[in-house]
């Protein structure tokens, strides 16, 4: 990826790293996190959201604004409902790889304290 990047034109790779940023913004907080490991797989409803979250549904649809917003979800209406699914299913996957990165780092801090 890092070489796809360097051969954009300069203007093109500003607008990656600002998309990126929009992104990693968007997965700065827990219940969007939530949201998106709940839609992996399947689309939901809101109102399935709510039960899975165990949250209001007003809370869930900010949350949820906020992901389509960022190009992270799509919506779909069926009948009354609006079902929500993921619109790039393999960022499971590289928030998988994050939370690797994270436990690896818990660990390493643990390893520090328990030398201490």
């Amino acid at each position: 990826m890092v070489d796809q990047v360097s051969g954009l034109e300069p203007a093109l790779r500003a607008e990656l790293h600002e998309l990126t940023a929009s992104l990693c913004k968007a997965l700065n907080d827990p219940k969007r996190l939530m949201l998106i490991y709940a839609l992996a797989g399947q689309s939901r409803s809101v109102g399935e959201l709510c039960t899975m979250l165990e949250t209001t549904q007003p809370n869930v649809s900010q949350h949820l604004a906020m992901l389509k917003e960022r190009g992270i979800v799509d919506a779909t209406r069926r009948g009354t409902s609006i079902f929500y699914s993921l619109r790039y299913p393999q960022l499971v996957q590289a928030i998988d790889l994050l939370r690797g990165v994270m436990a690896d780092e818990v660990g390493r801090r643990q390893d520090l304290v328990s030398r201490a």
